[in-house]
Order: C-alpha cells, then structure tokens, then sequence
C-alpha cells in the first residue's frame, strides 16, 4: 500500500518501446537499475510500467539499442496538477469542500432511535437530544456504554438497549417490555402489603413471616419482618437480628374498571384545497421562501424533513422541509350501539392482555356494558391474583416480640 501511495505521489508512467533489440534495451536498463514494473511482451518489443523521472534516464539506452518508445497513460499527482493548473479556484474549492466536510464528520447531526412502540422511540430520541446529546455534539464527547447506562436507568419500558455512532449519526436500538426493575440492596428491611388484599400464597426466603395464607392485610401492612429471632431451649428469645426480608407473596385484589364512548362524535371531513410549502434550514436556522396562507379554522399540518446526507449514515446539518395543511370541517356523527361496544370490548381486551404481561391472574371478570345518558359505558370489578410484596425500611412493630404461632 505504501508503495502504491509513493507511486501515485510522484507519478509513473505506462509505455511501451519497440525496435530492433529489445531485450538488449531490457538487460541495459536493468542493470543501470532502472525500476520497471508488470512487463508485457508485445509483438515488436515490450510494454511496462516506470516512474516519471525515469523517462529521462531511458533516453540514452534507447538510442543505444536503436528503440522508440511510446506513452499509452500517465498517473500520478504530477499530472493532475498539469493537467488542472488553469483551473486553480476549482482545485482550491474542491480541497476547502474536502475540509470542510471532514470537520463537519467531526459531529453528530442525527439522532435515530428505533423501537416496536414509536411513542417510546420518540420520547427517547427528545429525551437524548434534550439533555445528552444535542445536535452539533462533538462525536469524541460520546461514551455510548454510558449513554445505554443512563438510558436504562431514566425509562422503566426499556428491556434491552444498544447504542452506535456511525458516520454522523447516533443510532439507538430499543426493545420494551416488563424488564425487572433492579432492587438496590439493603442491609435490613420489611415486606410491606403494596396494597389491600387477602393472602393467597407465600414464600419466605428471609425474615419473619407476621401473617399467613387467606389473612386479610391493608397497604403497608408489614408481612415479613426483617427482624429474625433467636431462641434458647425454653423456647425464649434470647437475640434478635435485623436484616433485608425476602420473599413471594400473593394475594386477591379488587379493581374497578371504567370506561365510555359518546354515541355521537365529531369526524374530520378534509377538502381538496390543500397548500403546499417548502422550507430550508441549516442547523436551528430556517427560511421559508413563500408560505401561503389558508382562511380555514380547522387545518391539519403534516411536515416532511430531508436532511443531507452524503452516504447511508453521513448525515448533515442542513436540508429542507415539506409542509402539507389541508383544511377539515366536522361532521357530526353517530355510532351505533354495536359499533360503541365493539369499541369498548377492544380497550378491554388490550387492558386483559397487559395484565396477563404482567403475570396478573385474572380470578373474575364483573365488567358489564350498558347505555347510559347516550354513552356505551363499561365498568365493573375484576378480582385478581397478583404479588403485593414491597419493601420497606425496617419498622420496630415487630422487633420486640414474637412471631404469631
């Protein structure tokens, strides 16, 4: 490779010489080391490659074995700059484009996040450029196993996260789902009840069990203690240890479900009198050429951004918007009872899925749909089976006395 760049920096020349002693002409450049390179016999002689500055020193040889010589191609810096010497102010804004595209690669000019929920992605990607990194950020500023850090601990939706710098672009792959949140660690703690309900299972791993299988408890209700007591033979508490509780615990709890939709609702009618615009902008900069105007209360604006980019992921900090507004009226309409209850059955039945992600046991369903004061209205109570277990710091309730037999 070093070799190639030598080459092409003091440029070398593709010939071809012909006469009547060719290989004399050969052994004689040789052994005067002359550098010749990929050597082809041709049908009266030789064609070859050599550096530029040896074209001067062949000159004497080839007088020597009676040969003509013949120039098929030029490379190398030397020629360009011949060749483009009348063109001096495009070789020098060539070069400053060059420069000033390095510079700008120094960047990043693009945030990109992509995700399932694009609700998520979007508040993702506002959060980083808010208060990480903002457009214009310099690229060896960023720590990406810090910025995945930060990200995971700021949005409990986020399960898996990868950062990657490419280009001019910051690419932030997500995946969202129930992650278990981290507990941190402490030396002593209860179990506390998150909420009201009546217990159906328990595990204790550590601590002291306060309260048992199909007892009622109210939230923050201590259900095991993180104090742990130490008897004697006489069965009597001699020594009590604080520690951190740990343990599953489940229990029946009650939610009330509510829900409605208007039988009658106002619905977008849009008209063919769109407007179109075109807006170009550099970094936080924007000129709008000609925006027309649209005498409609009611309008919808969808906005389309192009921003530059050289390649797949080197993007820049300029380009231009598109702006459509279409103008709408309202049109009253009315749903059908069928209609507003099929609506209804949907939001519960992604309210059931969330919970089943959630590993909530479903125990009864006592939602109902009926009409009321022209509304479909579904509301009812479901019972389920869920973990109530939360902890706590240590309370002293419990440190000076016993479990309950």
């Amino acid at each position: 490779m070093l070799l190639r760049i030598l080459r092409f920096v003091f440029g070398y020349i593709r010939m071809e010489v012909y006469g009547f002693a060719p290989e004399r002409f050969m052994n004689l450049i040789i052994s005067n080391q002359i550098v010749v390179w990929d050597v082809a016999s041709t049908e009266n002689g030789y064609q070859f490659y050599t550096g530029r500055k040896n074209l001067l020193r062949m000159k004497p040889y080839l007088q020597k074995a009676n040969m003509k010589m013949k120039i098929h191609k030029r490379y190398g810096l030397p020629f360009l700059i011949r060749k483009y010497r009348k063109r001096t102010m495009f070789v020098a804004g060539f070069i400053m484009c060059l420069v000033v595209l390095y510079i700008l690669s120094l960047f990043v000019w693009e945030v990109k996040v992509t995700g399932e929920d694009k609700l998520v992605a979007d508040s993702v990607r506002k959060q980083v450029e808010k208060n990480y990194v903002s457009l214009g950020t310099l690229k060896s500023k960023i720590s990406c196993t810090q910025l995945e850090q930060t990200l995971r601990k700021d949005f409990d939706e986020i399960s898996w996260v990868s950062c990657e710098l490419k280009g001019t672009g910051l690419t932030i792959y997500l995946e969202e789902g129930m992650a278990p949140k981290k507990v941190e660690q402490k030396e002593e703690g209860d179990i506390v009840a998150s909420k009201d309900a009546v217990i159906t299972k328990m595990i204790t791993r550590q601590g002291t069990p306060v309260v048992h299988v199909k007892d009622s408890v109210k939230k923050g209700d201590i259900l095991i203690s993180g104090t742990v007591y130490i008897y004697d033979d006489n069965n009597e508490v001699i020594e009590t240890n604080r520690i951190c509780a740990d343990g599953d615990i489940y229990g029946t709890t009650t939610y009330s479900y509510e829900d409605y939709v208007d039988l009658k609702y106002y619905k977008k009618k849009y008209t063919n009198k769109s407007k179109r615009s075109i807006t170009f902008f550099v970094l936080n900069y924007c000129i709008t050429p000609y925006a027309p105007t649209l005498s409609a209360d009611n309008v919808d604006t969808y906005t389309e951004i192009h921003k530059a980019r050289l390649f797949h992921d080197f993007y820049l900090p300029f380009g231009y918007k598109l702006t459509k507004r279409t103008p709408y009226t309202l049109e009253a309409v009315t749903h059908s009872d069928s209609e507003a209850t099929q609506i209804l059955q949907k939001r519960f039945r992604k309210k059931i899925k969330s919970f089943k992600e959630k590993k909530v046991e479903i125990i009864e369903n006592n939602v109902t749909i009926e009409k009321e004061n022209g509304k479909m209205v579904a509301k009812g109570i479901l019972i389920l089976n869920e973990p109530i277990a939360k902890l706590a710091e240590l309370s002293n309730e419990h440190s000076g006395r016993q479990p309950e037999e």
